[in-house]
């Protein structure tokens, strides 16, 4: 959270309520890593064995953590859940004398993954998000999801791997690690698309850290678009070459920018809503392009936020408003556990930023007893910019259209401002927890444990049955020769 300025009491509250979510996915879990205690001994650790009791111990501090202070303990799912779920790991680590640090990890993350909120963080004391374990023995695959939920290998150091299908690694069926995968993801709500995209976004290194049981060589079996099947022997490579292999292995803009398919269409890509440069610059490309937009007389509007995993909320709302066709509400409440320091359990293990004790100037109780944080730029009613596009939209979304940009495109569905076209949203349509983070360091392991500390609850008309993502009118996914030939499925889509 940014609080650069002056500090004086009162400009410090106005960037305490400015500023109380700052969303994005991969480069919280960066900075939330960096941010806690400096970590020793990565590789040895994973075989480390720690006793039961100190184990036990870890689990009750991050039971209390979770029960006392997030906001989203009950609010996608029963919280029996997880309350089952964790008892049901301590029965198991009471079986046993000690269990080695790895075992401990993969046991209670997936826990944690049944709060069902995706800003909740778990990390073990290592460096380098997410590659925890084996960093020097990684699948040498880059995979992707075709348009029939298919495992393609896109990118690889073995050229005969690349186009063809992942059918089995090491003796395990393929669906079979899909699904250890995901049930180890933070995941928002009952989300669909979210997992397998974050699972796209980093398999060789979820694979490690959730399945991966020695070193290389991996016994990969493959199998072509007729079905014909391969076997092919992999030795494993570093994160870093890892990383290397999967650059420029997208078709989507890393950077914001207004395009002109036609004199008549214009096509907004939003890749952030934290842009390197600062909100001000955001917001001034922003003016720049809507009026260009006005000046070229566009009849259709493409917003392009694949990818996306968020930023600052206050720009989700600055884009809405650019689009708005009447005065419009965009937060609901944001609720949040605790108002005082004082009532965060275990303060001795937990990191607070330094300013949320003045955040409590701002916390009011209302009639329903819920804990309301009431200073946000983005409560209340809102105006459509002065000069709004108000013509036809369409919104281009996937499963990492996340967090600040879910809560875009729910404000967009309710207020039915467009068409909205490829995959589920990777957030909730009712809402998200985040804000900033209580970050608790487990003394037995090490691993910190990262609660969001806000509720946000968007003001966006109720839809029936389990909360999912923005849904799709159209969707588009690619294929096969989408993902091997770097082509985007949107630009197949009608220009006129």
């Amino acid at each position: 959270m940014n609080l650069s300025g002056k500090t004086t009491p009162g400009s410090l509250l106005t960037k305490i309520a400015e500023n109380f979510k700052m969303k994005l996915r991969t480069l919280l879990t960066a900075l939330l890593q960096l941010a806690i205690y400096l970590a020793t001994g990565a590789q040895s650790l994973s075989d480390k064995k720690i006793s039961s009791s100190a184990l036990l111990s870890d689990m009750d501090m991050a039971r209390s953590a979770v029960v006392t202070l997030h906001p989203g303990f009950g609010r996608f799912g029963p919280r029996e859940e997880f309350l089952h779920a964790l008892d049901s790991v301590r029965n198991v680590i009471r079986g046993s004398d000690s269990t080695s640090f790895i075992s401990f990890f993969r046991m209670v993350n997936p826990v944690l993954t049944k709060i069902r909120c995706g800003h909740t963080k778990f990390f073990p004391p290592m460096k380098g998000f997410p590659f925890y374990f084996f960093t020097d023995n990684l699948i040498p695959l880059i995979v992707r999801f075709d348009n029939g939920r298919q495992l393609l290998v896109t990118h690889s150091g073995h050229p005969e791997a690349v186009g063809k299908y992942v059918k089995r690694i090491n003796g395990q069926p393929i669906d079979s690690v899909l699904n250890a995968l995901r049930s180890q993801l933070f995941v928002d709500a009952h989300v669909r698309t979210s997992a397998n995209a974050q699972i796209a976004q980093y398999f060789s290194a979820w694979y490690a850290d959730f399945v991966q049981s020695g070193n290389g060589p991996f016994e990969i079996v493959l199998a072509d678009e007729q079905g014909d099947h391969t076997t092919v022997e992999m030795n494993g490579i570093s994160a870093d070459t890892w990383q290397l292999l999967n650059q420029n292995t997208t078709y989507l803009a890393a950077h914001n920018h207004l395009s002109f398919p036609s004199d008549t269409v214009a096509r907004l890509r939003v890749a952030t809503f934290y842009p390197p440069q600062g909100d001000k610059y955001f917001r001034r490309f922003l003016d720049s392009a809507f009026t260009q937009i006005r000046s070229r007389k566009v009849q259709r509007l493409i917003i392009d936020l694949r990818g996306n995993e968020g930023g600052n909320d206050a720009l989700g709302k600055h884009l809405y408003a650019h689009i708005a066709r009447s005065d419009f509400r965009y937060y609901d409440r944001i609720e949040v556990k605790v108002k005082r320091k004082k009532d965060v359990p275990n303060r001795g293990n937990v990191y607070l930023p330094r300013f949320i004790g003045l955040a409590r100037w701002f916390i009011r109780k209302d009639a329903q007893g819920r804990l309301l944080f009431k200073k946000h730029q983005n409560l209340g009613m809102h105006r459509p910019h002065r000069q709004a596009y108000t013509g036809n939209v369409v919104f281009l979304m996937d499963g990492l259209s996340y967090s600040v940009t879910s809560e875009f495109l729910a404000v967009a569905r309710s207020e039915n401002r467009g068409i909205f076209m490829g995959e589920e949203s990777g957030g909730a349509y009712q809402g998200d927890n985040s804000g900033t983070f209580a970050i608790y360091k487990l003394p037995a392991t090490g691993l910190d444990l990262g609660i969001p500390l806000a509720g946000y609850y968007m003001a966006v008309k109720p839809e029936s049955g389990v909360s999912r993502g923005v849904m799709p009118d159209i969707v588009v996914r690619p294929s096969r020769q989408d993902l091997l030939s770097g082509r985007d499925p949107a630009d197949a889509l009608p220009a006129e």
